[in-house]
């Protein structure tokens, strides 16, 4: 059996990593899907989809989780929603059930008749990729918020330096 998770991983965090190894205790393998690949360099979307497929797969082998039960695969947005279940069939690895605490993936994959389960979140407030970043801006202690990986990984890229500059820009190239 496969499971399937999806995030936009601005940056993957202990919250994620523990969404995995709860899938894992209850399916054979994984699918890590990063959303909205194609956006980068953004206020809410920082990060390359490389950089994020990087900072997963350093994360799960720092945390010894066998690689050959994990998918990490990107996929872009989709901009018609009522075909999104199909697209996700096609552009991922068969999958046996969803994770998600959205419900708005819910709806839209129960309308396909995909299986979603409600995986138990790490506390959701303190484990959010928004909040985390806002926490790297100004220096707070934002290290044990993520694994190691990728604290160390985001000082390699002077990730710091990105969204300090990204959050004072006036450009917003994804706003109409």
């Amino acid at each position: 059996m496969r499971g399937l998770m999806m995030g936009r991983f601005q940056p993957f965090h202990l919250g994620h990593l523990d969404l995995v190894k709860q899938i894992l205790d209850q399916c054979d393998e994984v699918i890590i899907a990063i959303t909205s690949s194609q956006f980068n360099y953004l206020e809410k979307d920082p990060f390359t989809a490389g950089e994020r497929i990087e900072m997963i797969h350093d994360s799960l082998k720092e945390s010894e989780i066998n690689l050959s039960r994990c998918f990490i695969v990107a996929i872009e947005n989709q901009f018609n929603i009522a075909t999104w279940s199909s697209f996700l069939k096609s552009a991922l690895p068969h999958f046996d059930k969803v994770y998600s605490g959205n419900d708005y993936v819910k709806m839209l994959l129960a309308d396909s008749s995909i299986d979603v389960i409600t995986p138990k979140f790490l506390e959701r407030s303190q484990y959010n990729a928004s909040h985390i970043r806002q926490m790297i801006i100004s220096d707070d202690n934002w290290q044990i918020l993520v694994p190691e990986a990728v604290a160390k990984f985001l000082q390699k890229i002077n990730g710091k330096k990105r969204l300090e500059i990204i959050s004072k820009s006036d450009t917003k190239p994804t706003e109409h």
